[in-house]
């Protein structure tokens, strides 16, 4: 008897191999996959700039980083003595403009040089809820929690995010033409928007990401769907697979989603690999009761063995 309806992996595209570099962006949710790529060692960079939930935001940025169009004076917005980048995560204010730019560009170099040299890229849209500042009329990815009267709350249109999807494939075209993007909606839940309202926007996410990759499947570039959203609110509907805040999944339900990712686009000979590298990460986050123990140095000494002996199989591999 089948307690739960199951979703099935479809073919990937170029899976991920271990020699593989990913960047990730996004939502959260691109965090919890790329740390467990991060624990299992593969070079990957995580939202340099901050978590972006909008796909306006993120095509924004993506365009920005590719053209190392650094961020000016024109970017900022300032209140009460404080400057804030409204396009970016909230961790981008400060009371020196100048420091502020340089941060923002350090991290936007670090950016470029990530998409382009590598080989996946993930992209989780977490949101079509969006705000635009009255002043500017401009879209922000942040609202910094300054007033509430300085933004207007607007919803994407399906078409919006469509184009948007399709400018980051576009991009990653023309600058790196061999990187595998790999979509998804995050299944995290903006109750703040409503219930109704968060599923309207997951709503115009799937539908504006599919059109988009619709029209890349036509094109033959390498851009697929990974069904994040789908496997939590239907394969894992139930409660006991998200933290006490009933929104996000907790410790099972990411091993669940990241076990479905595995199979689905990592290579099947890695499972060794996989095996290895947790069974040291397990070692090296042992805390012995006698560290001067002779037990506890013999330990130690088969430990550096296999990191020497995996490193020198992986060379990208580098444990702390």
């Amino acid at each position: 008897m089948k307690f739960y309806t199951q979703i099935e992996p479809e073919p990937s595209g170029v899976p991920i191999d271990a020699n593989a570099r990913i960047t990730a962006l996004g939502s959260c949710f691109a965090e919890v996959i790329g740390a467990r790529l991060d624990y299992y060692k593969w070079p990957v960079l995580v939202n340099p700039l901050g978590v972006l939930f909008h796909p306006l935001a993120l095509s924004d940025l993506v365009t920005r980083a590719m053209m190392l169009d650094e961020f000016t004076s024109s970017d900022l917005f300032e209140y009460n003595g404080i400057h804030y980048i409204l396009s970016l995560h909230g961790k981008y204010s400060d009371k020196d403009p100048e420091q502020l730019l340089n941060l923002a560009n350090r991290d936007l170099q670090a950016l470029h040089t990530s998409l382009t040299q590598s080989t996946h890229v993930l992209i989780t849209l977490g949101t079509a809820w969006a705000y635009e500042h009255v002043e500017s009329q401009r879209l922000v990815g942040n609202c910094h929690k300054l007033p509430g009267a300085f933004f207007k709350k607007k919803l994407l249109t399906a078409d919006q995010i469509q184009a948007a999807v399709t400018q980051i494939n576009e991009l990653m075209a023309r600058y790196n033409p061999k990187a595998q993007m790999i979509f998804s909606v995050s299944p995290v839940r903006h109750i703040k928007d409503g219930l109704v309202q968060n599923s309207l926007g997951k709503a115009h996410l799937i539908s504006g990401v599919h059109a988009a990759l619709d029209e890349v499947e036509q094109n033959l570039t390498p851009s697929k769907y990974f069904p994040a959203y789908e496997l939590m609110v239907d394969q894992l509907r139930d409660y006991r697979f998200y933290k006490s805040d009933l929104i996000h999944p907790n410790d099972q339900g990411e091993l669940v989603v990241w076990e479905f990712f595995k199979t689905q686009w990592l290579e099947a000979k890695l499972e060794a690999y996989l095996k290895e590298v947790h069974s040291i990460q397990q070692g090296l986050a042992h805390r012995p009761l006698r560290p001067d123990s002779q037990e506890h140095r013999a330990f130690l000494s088969q430990l550096k063995t296999r990191i020497l002996s995996l490193e020198k199989q992986y060379p990208h591999l580098k444990f702390d």
